[in-house]
């Protein structure tokens, strides 16, 4: 199905490479400033190896089956490593990090977004994929960074109210990209369905994009639970 799809911009194509590697990067950075350097040095290592191994599957194009989907064992790797994640030391101690970058760090969403517009306009992803869809995923975005100046004087149950909040937004988002997807699930129509997360760079989209902003979730949902 992947071969039916137009040949991404190259606006499109870097900037699903360059945002996922920023991303990680930036986790890794964070790790190695909270839990000390070698810490960040095993998180970049592992990260790397993350990357390498989804990116390879979709350029190899192995991920491109879908019944039963392939991607859902990607999807099956994240929910435990967040899982996991929850409950380790080092995503407690992430939550040393100051609060306006906890909150503020949710406002890559922005970029993430008007890529998906633009995925979308070029038709290589399903019209349910932007604002103009269904996808409510800028919200969290835009309201992470106009939290930022204000973000110190907000209560914790403010704080956590808009936290779940955002999740709950990011999650309705992942299920409706897999109702999009041409799964034995599928339930939104429109075309392209959602085939363009198996394609590299694509892939890094649930991978670790979806990845960071679900962990960025966890770590300020410990933080605001701490006396």
């Amino acid at each position: 199905m992947l071969s039916a799809l137009p040949t991404p911009s190259p606006l499109l194509f870097w900037g699903f490479v360059i945002l996922p590697l920023l991303a990680c990067a930036g986790l890794a950075w964070a790790i190695g400033h909270t839990s000390g350097r070698a810490a960040g040095r095993r998180a970049g290592f592992v990260l790397v190896l993350w990357l390498g191994a989804t990116g390879a599957l979709g350029a190899s194009g192995l991920l491109d089956t879908w019944a039963p989907p392939p991607m859902l064992g990607i999807f099956a790797a994240l929910l435990v490593f967040l899982a996991w994640s929850a409950r380790q030391p080092w995503t407690e101690r992430l939550g040393d990090l100051p609060l306006k970058i906890l909150v503020g760090f949710q406002a890559f969403r922005i970029v993430v977004e008007a890529l998906l517009h633009l995925a979308v306009e070029e038709g290589v992803a399903n019209p349910t994929m932007t604002w103009t869809g269904t996808n409510l995923d800028i919200i969290p975005g835009i309201s992470a960074l106009f939290l930022i100046p204000w973000v110190d004087r907000l209560s914790k149950p403010s704080l956590q109210a808009w936290n779940v909040g955002m999740a709950g937004i990011l999650c309705a988002t992942v299920i409706t990209a897999v109702l999009a997807a041409p799964t034995p699930f599928q339930q939104i129509a429109g075309e392209p369905p959602n085939v363009f997360i198996a394609a590299f760079p694509f892939v890094w989209l649930p991978a670790t994009l979806v990845m960071t902003a679900w962990l960025g979730h966890i770590v300020l949902f410990r933080r605001l639970r701490r006396n």
